[in-house]
């Protein structure tokens, strides 16, 4: 049986990577000159947001998965749910922290540096979206 808990905890550690990620990316346009690194980092700060939701939607469904198989025996991944959920402690902390900096600098970029990331922003509230859903999840404060 899959271990959910377990799968759960590397879906939240892939996203606090794709949240560093994206601070590099961020980082790559601001200190750019050159306009088409500016492009190309743009590009992957957007990659990067949509993997955010991505991985938020795995650790959505398998908070589901979780529950549903609580008390079943051996298909009970939450027997060994408290080793995880001290585990996902630091991880959860990193990721919340990251979580508001990528915000931060996401607002602070100006225009001419972060049109094609704003835009995007506002048309597709995927940072949003990420955050309600993990905090449906149990796995992140506001």
């Amino acid at each position: 049986m899959v271990d959910y808990a377990k799968r759960q905890l590397k879906a939240l550690d892939r996203i606090a990577k794709k949240i560093a990620d994206a601070e590099g990316h961020i980082t790559k346009i601001e200190d750019s000159i050159d306009n088409k690194k500016h492009r190309t980092a743009q590009h992957e700060v957007i990659k990067d947001i949509k993997s955010i939701l991505k991985h938020s939607r795995k650790v959505s469904k398998d908070e589901e998965k979780i529950i549903e198989h609580s008390g079943e025996g051996h298909k009970d991944s939450t027997q060994n749910h408290y080793i995880y959920i001290e585990d996902e402690e630091p991880v959860i902390k990193d990721l919340e922290k990251h979580y508001e900096e990528l915000e931060k600098n996401l607002d602070e970029l100006p225009d001419n540096e972060g049109g094609k990331i704003k835009a995007f922003r506002a048309e597709h509230n995927y940072l949003e979206k990420a955050k309600y859903i993990l905090q449906k999840a149990g796995k992140y404060d506001d």
